[in-house]
């Protein structure tokens, strides 16, 4: 039998072996693929909080395509960031940008935001004004915008939101690429507003507010939310004077036979505020874009006043990963608010399909046919 002295001291040598074992051999770190691996399976290469690099994917401006791209974001502390990211479409659309973000301040209560960023459009397409504009109309036009802004959302009680942004913006108009004409051939300041006008620079706030009863906003079966927004422009530089615009949205999922089919209904309007507010062409409100009118161009009618109505009946063969749907859009434009009524109403019909996870859209595939042809929709969002 061994003495206590004698198992003391094995046991002392018994710990020195094994701690010098585990400096040789250093901590279990994972490598590169394994890291790839796990944020993968977590989703965070694709539809996840990112961190380090990761690819982007989505669309850059309406009508640009697609675009893929790359990030790369970095964490400081628990939960705030600083992202940088750039994107570049197949027709040749550019975006740069530069995200600082510090949320769940004030007992979670408050998320404060900054932003700055750099797009080109190069061939942006405008076909006149007005609901009776023809498809012979189409014209091309190139905008560059550069933008710094801040945000703050607050959260004050259960579903609702009020969000304060606003910033600089900085407008560039420039000749269109492409097949069709460029705009300043086909149109003048009377029929396109301020085409031609000295480039823009604006003072841009907005204050909005949300009463959302969804699950998620990037993926739902149930719920619905309002919201209402105004956003004002007060020109520091260039031709025309102050201009505001005022949003109001609402949607409803009604689930069926538990979930197994929904109806998902929407109106949306999008108003310039005062009759005398002069706006840039390339701003003014407009239908037509996967989530608008999606069986017509993106920005195919324009004018100071739009209403939109939209209706899903969507179907679930698959919970987990996969949805479709049939779905009819209806929208209209018109100079004047009074004429926002259904007569005359552009429609279109289609089928889609959507691939999800529990929270988030990852990929949504549309065929829209309108009275102009049929049109498909890619898009990394839900159409609403």
């Amino acid at each position: 039998m061994a003495t206590p002295l004698v198992a003391q001291t094995r046991e002392s040598e018994i710990a020195r072996q094994q701690e010098e074992k585990e400096r040789a051999i250093g901590p279990d770190t994972p490598n590169r693929a394994e890291r790839f691996f796990e944020q993968f399976e977590k989703g965070k290469w694709f539809v996840g909080e990112p961190r380090g690099w990761y690819p982007v994917f989505g669309s850059i401006y309406p009508g640009g395509g697609f675009a893929p791209g790359v990030g790369y974001r970095r964490y400081i502390g628990y939960d705030s960031y600083v992202d940088a990211s750039a994107m570049y479409s197949l027709i040749s659309y550019k975006k740069v940008q530069i995200v600082a973000s510090t949320p769940n301040h004030v007992h979670d209560r408050l998320d404060i935001a900054g932003l700055a960023s750099w797009i080109d459009a190069p061939r942006v397409g405008f076909f006149g004004l007005g609901n009776d504009s023809t498809l012979d109309g189409r014209t091309a036009f190139r905008i560059q915008r550069a933008r710094m802004e801040g945000s703050a959302v607050v959260h004050p009680i259960g579903a609702v939101k009020l969000r304060l942004d606003g910033g600089f913006d900085d407008y560039t108009q420039k000749a269109g690429h492409g097949s069709a004409p460029s705009i300043e051939q086909i149109y003048s300041p009377a029929t396109a507003p301020l085409l031609g006008s000295d480039d823009g620079l604006y003072l841009r706030g907005e204050a909005s507010a949300v009463v959302q009863w969804l699950p998620s906003p990037g993926y739902s079966r149930t719920g619905g939310l309002f919201r209402f927004a105004y956003e004002e422009f007060n020109p520091i530089q260039g031709d025309g004077g102050t201009f505001g615009f005022a949003r109001s949205e609402l949607v409803q999922h009604v689930p069926i036979q538990r979930e197994t089919w929904v109806l998902s209904l929407r109106a949306r309007t999008e108003s310039i505020v005062r009759k005398s507010d002069v706006v840039p062409y390339f701003l003014m409100p407009y239908l037509g874009s996967g989530d608008t009118l999606r069986g017509y161009a993106t920005a195919r009618f324009r004018d100071r006043h739009t209403l939109l109505l939209t209706s899903e009946l969507r179907w679930f063969p698959s919970r987990v990963a996969l949805d479709m749907a049939l779905f009819v859009d209806a929208g209209k434009v018109a100079p004047q608010r009074s004429q926002l009524n259904f007569d005359g109403m552009k429609t279109d019909y289609g089928i889609g399909v959507r691939f999800h996870t529990p929270l988030t859209t990852a990929l949504r595939v549309d065929l829209a046919r309108g009275s102009e042809g049929w049109r498909l929709v890619l898009a990394a969002s839900p159409a609403f």
